[in-house]
C-alpha cells in the first residue's frame, strides 16, 4: 500500500542542474544503481551510456538534488543496509545511515528530498515482533551535517504505513500515513515547519472503507492539501481525490472524496500537478490520460488520453528541478521517454502570474503575522509554565518547613511533659525525706530531755538554760569542805549539734555548752555566759 519503496516499484528519478544538464538514476535488472548525464539539448532515453554506482544490490533507491548542483542519493542494500551518497563534482561519496542487524526489523519506507540547500532524509523502520517499537526517523541538513530526530514511535499492531511525502515551495515537508484500528484504516496528516523545526501532532483527515492503495499528496503553501488514490470497489477500479484545508482543524466525517474516473482496467500510479489548473495524471495499458479541474479540485473534467507515437514509451518519474521557485522542487510525474507531458518550464500569462504572485504574497503576509502570533503565544506559555514551576517549588519547600516546625513543636511538647513528670517526682521525693527526718528528730530530743535530772527545788541552787541551746546542767554531789565531804563533780550533758532545718521552727542553731571552774572560786562554776553559785551552807544546814 502506499508510496512505499519496494523492488517492484522499478521508480526513476530524474534531476535538473541549474545549467540545465539532466542526471538520470535507475536500477538495473540485477538490482544494481545505475545513472547517466544528458547535457540541455539531448533527449534523455537508453542511448546515453550508464555507469554503474555501486557494484552492491539493493532493493530500492532514491535521489535528489539541492540549489548548489550536489547529487545526494539513498539507497536500501539487500543486506539491510540504508546507505547515503553523495556527488561532490569529483567523485561519490558513501556513509552508511542505518543498519539493521535483526531480521525482526525492517525499512518499509525511506525517501530523499531536497528544498535548495536544506536536504532531509526520511524513513521508517518497522518491526515484525508484536511487542516490538517502530520508528519514523528524520535527518536535515546540508550534506555534511546531520540533524537526527526520531519523529513518531508506533507499536506493530497499529499497521502503520507511509504513504506520501511531499515538500512544498517554501520548504514544508507533509506527511501522509495509514493507520489501522478497530478493522478501519484511517488516513493520518502532519507537517513539519522548518521555521519552528518541528513537527504538528498527527491528525485523522479522512476514514476508507475499502482497500486503497498508491496514495499521492500535493499541497498547496498555506492553503489546501490535494490527496488522490485508488480504490478496488467490486469489479471496477476507482480514482478517487480529497480536498483538505490543512490549516484548519479538518472534520474527516463531513469530508466527501470526489471520483475522477471509474474503470475495469486498473490505473497505475495516479499524480497530481498544479500549475494553471489542477490536473490529475495516470496510465492504462500504455496510455497515459489526464483529467482537469479548474475550481480546485470540485468538479473534474472527463479524462483525456495524451497522443504519442507508438515508439514512445510511457515513463514515470520523480523530477526535481529549481527552476520555477512557484512550483514545488520534486514531482511526480508521467512522460514520454522521461520528457514530460505537460510544459513545466513555459511562462504563464502575465494576469495569471500577477495574480497568483499577488495572492502569494497575501499568504505569506498573513502566514508571517500567524507565525509571529503563535510564536508569542509559545513565549507566553513558556512563562505560564516556568510560573507554575516555581509555585510548585515554592509549595513544596513550604510544605517542608511546616513539616520542620510541627516536628519541632512535637519534640517540645514531649520535652515539657517530661519535665513535668520529673517535677512531680522530685516535689514527692523532699516530702518523704522530710517526714522520715522529722520523726527521728523528735524521738532524739525526747531522749535528751528524760536522761536530764530535773533541777533541784531548792531556792540557793539557780538553774539557767541558754536561749540558744536545750542542753541542762544539774548539781548532783557537793559537799562542804569543812565536812571533809568531797563533794560531787557537776556532770553537764549536751546535746549533740544537728542540721539546720530539723530543729525547731524558731531557726535556733542549738551550741556547744562549755563548764570553766575557776580556782579562785571553788563555788562558781561558768557555763557560757551564766555563772553558777554552789552554797555549802544549804547542805550544813
Amino acid at each position: 500500500m502506499g508510496d512505499t519503496m519496494s523492488i517492484c516499484d522499478h521508480r526513476s528519478f530524474v534531476l535538473k542542474t541549474s545549467s540545465g544538464k539532466r542526471w538520470h538514476f535507475f536500477l538495473s535488472p540485477q538490482q544494481h544503481i545505475m545513472y547517466s548525464q544528458l547535457d540541455s539539448q539531448a533527449e534523455t532515453g537508453s542511448t546515453v551510456e550508464s555507469v554503474l554506482l555501486d557494484p552492491q544490490p539493493v532493493k530500492d533507491l532514491a535521489a535528489t538534488i539541492d540549489s548548489r548542483d550536489n547529487v545526494h542519493v539513498l539507497a536500501y542494500t539487500t543486506i539491510n543496509q540504508l546507505v547515503y551518497y553523495q556527488w561532490n563534482g569529483v567523485k561519490w561519496q558513501r556513509q552508511t545511515v542505518e543498519y539493521l542487524r535483526t531480521p525482526a526489523q525492517d525499512i518499509s519506507f525511506f525517501t530523499i528530498m531536497a528544498y535548495r540547500d536544506t536536504v532531509h532524509i526520511m524513513y521508517y523502520i518497522k518491526s515484525s515482533v508484536r511487542r516490538g517499537t517502530e520508528f519514523l526517523i528524520h535527518y536535515r541538513g546540508n550534506g555534511n551535517k546531520w540533524t537526527r530526530q526520531r519523529v513518531w514511535t508506533f507499536t506493530p499492531d497499529s499497521l502503520t504505513a507511509i504513504e506520501s511525502v511531499f515538500i512544498d515551495s517554501l520548504g514544508n515537508v507533509h506527511l501522509l500515513f495509514s493507520q489501522q484500528s478497530d478493522h478501519q484504516l484511517s488516513l493520518l496528516y502532519c507537517c513539519f515547519s522548518p521555521s519552528f523545526s518541528s513537527w504538528t501532532h498527527p491528525t485523522t483527515i479522512y476514514k476508507l472503507d475499502r482497500e486503497c492503495s498508491e496514495f499521492y499528496l500535493y499541497a498547496e503553501p498555506h492553503h489546501r492539501l490535494h490527496v488522490v488514490w485508488k480504490e478496488k470497489e467490486n469489479s471496477n477500479h476507482v480514482i478517487k481525490y480529497l480536498s483538505i484545508r490543512y490549516a484548519l482543524q479538518p472534520e474527516h466525517d463531513t469530508l466527501e472524496a470526489k471520483v475522477i474516473h471509474t474503470s475495469q482496467d486498473q490505473p497505475i500510479h495516479p499524480t497530481l500537478l498544479l500549475l494553471d489548473q489542477l490536473y490529475c495524471l495516470w496510465e492504462v495499458k500504455g496510455d497515459i490520460y489526464c483529467a482537469a479541474s479548474q475550481d480546485g479540485g470540485n468538479t473534474w473534467s472527463s479524462p483525456q488520453k495524451i497522443p504519442h507515437a507508438s515508439s514512445d514509451n510511457p515513463t514515470f518519474f520523480y523530477y526535481t528541478s529549481f527552476d520555477r521557485p512557484d512550483l514545488p522542487p520534486t514531482l511526480r510525474l508521467w512522460g514520454i521517454n522521461y520528457k514530460e507531458v505537460l510544459d513545466l518550464s513555459g511562462p504563464r500569462s502575465k494576469s495569471t502570474a500577477a495574480t497568483a504572485q499577488k495572492k502569494e504574497g497575501q499568504q505569506l503576509a498573513s502566514y508571517s503575522q500567524l507565525e509571529k502570533k503563535v510564536a508569542a503565544m509559545e513565549q507566553q506559555l513558556e512563562n505560564i509554565t516556568s510560573s507554575i514551576y516555581a509555585f510548585q517549588e515554592q509549595l513544596l519547600q513550604n510544605n517542608k518547613a511546616m513539616y520542620f516546625l510541627e516536628a519541632m513543636v512535637k519534640k517540645l511538647s514531649f520535652q515539657i511533659e517530661q519535665l513535668r513528670i520529673y517535677s512531680k517526682q522530685a516535689f514527692a521525693y523532699t516530702d518523704i525525706s522530710q517526714k522520715e527526718k522529722k520523726p527521728a528528730l523528735d524521738k532524739k530530743q525526747a531522749y535528751q530531755t528524760s536522761s536530764t535530772p530535773p533541777p533541784p527545788m531548792d531556792g540557793n541552787s539557780t538553774h539557767s538554760t541558754s536561749p540558744s541551746s536545750h542542753s541542762t546542767f544539774t548539781d548532783d554531789n557537793v559537799s562542804s569542805p569543812s565536812e571533809g565531804k568531797q563533794l560531787p563533780q557537776p556532770r553537764a550533758t549536751a546535746s549533740p549539734p544537728q542540721e539546720a532545718g530539723n530543729g525547731s521552727q524558731s531557726g535556733d542553731v542549738l551550741q556547744t555548752t562549755t563548764m570553766v571552774q575557776t580556782t579562785d572560786s571553788p563555788n562558781r562554776i561558768t557555763l557560757g555566759n551564766v555563772d553558777i553559785i554552789i552554797n555549802p551552807q544549804d547542805e550544813e544546814e
